[in-house]
């Protein structure tokens, strides 16, 4: 006999339910408080602050492909400051090194103008 047919049956041909079988007399269940609190604690405000901190951000596609693009100029504009001041020290330590040599070459013109005066003021007093 199919589960579909067309012969009617009487509740009487039934059987008869068990009280066994779905009986809840003897299933503890937790409450639901205890339940929900296992699952979503209560949060100290100070904790729920950290939480609104670690939130994804989410950004238009459009906007995303313009700050990637505004991020690589930024960097081009760094690799060529960057050039431009190791071109700047390059210039000052060859400046550096021309006052340098300014200077020893003055010091050696100041030796030789103190022994002409030495030589020039004993040929004097002689």
């Amino acid at each position: 006999m199919g589960i579909f047919t067309s012969q009617k049956r009487s509740l009487q041909d039934l059987p008869k339910p068990s009280s066994e079988f779905g009986s809840v007399k003897n299933i503890n269940l937790p409450d639901i408080k205890e339940e929900l609190s296992s699952v979503y604690p209560v949060l100290e405000p100070e904790r729920k602050l950290d939480l609104k901190a670690k939130k994804q951000v989410f950004v238009k596609m459009d906007h995303y492909k313009e700050a990637l693009e505004t991020i690589d100029k930024i960097r081009e504009k760094v690799k060529n400051a960057e050039s431009v001041l190791n071109d700047l020290k390059n210039m000052k330590e060859k400046e550096d090194q021309h006052l340098d040599k300014w200077y020893h070459d003055l010091n050696v013109i100041k030796e030789k103008l103190s022994r002409m005066d030495q030589v020039l003021y004993e040929i004097e007093n002689e």
